[in-house]
């Protein structure tokens, strides 16, 4: 289940981003509310640590 979410992430966030998102509130945004449809499908959107972790993973490396 772990692989499936992380590819979620991974996919939907690959999507949705673009160049200096991280500087626009609209960036951010935007991958915030996608980081959070994808915790939503697997039922993990109430978990609030995991989701700052994985958005602050997705701010560093994307």
């Amino acid at each position: 289940m772990v692989e499936r979410v992380v590819n979620d992430i991974d996919e939907i966030v690959r999507y949705v981003r673009f160049d200096g998102w991280q500087n626009t509130h609209a960036g951010e945004r935007e991958v915030k509310n996608a980081l959070r449809k994808t915790l939503f499908k697997y039922r993990l959107h109430q978990d609030k640590e995991l989701f700052d972790r994985a958005y602050g993973y997705i701010r560093q490396y994307y």
